[in-house]
């Protein structure tokens, strides 16, 4: 979109408390919306570019100074050259942490790409520019790629999260998940905390322990003689060794 009004942000928020960035569409592509919610970001400046949209802010829980990336990166190698370095330049210098997402248009390495051609050289200045400004590329669960074209013959991983290492300091359980993408040639991506406590572990294991005589019956007889509170409904946990 080449405009966007205030209507059209605040049909795609969950409240009326929001602030948004917008970066207009040029030549029929790109074009990109950034909207947070003011009570949890407290926004202190926003530098709009041709690629991307930047939003320095206070992320008000931790009090932490954080620089958000929304990033649309162009096709043309050198374009993509250029938005690498002036995103570097801005990342390397600010004090606080930095968070970078959106469809970067470009794989890291030829498993990011199935059906077309992977461009190492392209590939090698993107990895240069990760490694440069320091960032952690967040593993992503869910499918593979986030990208399709509309005959299902070419897949990309071009979404994706990269955040500076401080982050995972406040948030240790932070990872990125590829959601259904419906109609959409891109598949969604979220950024979620997601802490996760198995309990003590139940039962140990030793490979040692298959060559003693007699294993499995020792097994089954320990089953045999269980005794639990609560009996499982579900049939499929009540089958016997």
């Amino acid at each position: 979109m080449e405009v966007m009004d205030l209507l059209s942000v605040r049909s795609f928020w969950w409240s009326d408390s929001f602030m948004h960035a917008f970066s207009p569409s040029r030549v029929g592509s790109g074009g990109i919306l950034a909207v947070w919610n003011p009570h949890f970001i407290s926004q202190k400046q926003m530098i709009i570019g041709d690629w991307f949209v930047v939003v320095e802010a206070v992320w008000t829980r931790l009090g932490l100074d954080v620089m958000f990336f929304v990033i649309y990166a162009p096709q043309g190698a050198v374009c993509k050259r250029n938005l690498w370095a002036n995103i570097l330049e801005m990342v390397v210098s600010f004090l606080g942490e930095c968070i970078l997402m959106g469809d970067f248009n470009e794989v890291r390495d030829e498993l990011e790409r199935l059906g077309s051609r992977f461009n190492s050289m392209n590939a090698r200045y993107f990895n240069d520019f990760i490694e440069y400004a320091d960032l952690v590329d967040v593993p992503l669960g869910g499918p593979k790629f986030t990208w399709s074209d509309r005959w299902g013959s070419k897949f990309s991983k071009l979404n994706r999260f990269l955040i500076t290492e401080g982050l995972l300091h406040n948030f240790p359980h932070m990872t990125g998940l590829v959601l259904e993408k419906n109609l959409l040639d891109h598949r969604p991506i979220i950024l979620i905390e997601q802490p996760v406590d198995y309990g003590p572990t139940p039962f140990r294991n030793f490979h040692s322990w298959f060559e003693l005589d007699d294993f499995d019956g020792i097994v089954r007889g320990s089953w045999l003689q269980l005794v639990v509170g609560l009996v499982d409904m579900n049939p499929w946990c009540n089958i016997p060794l």
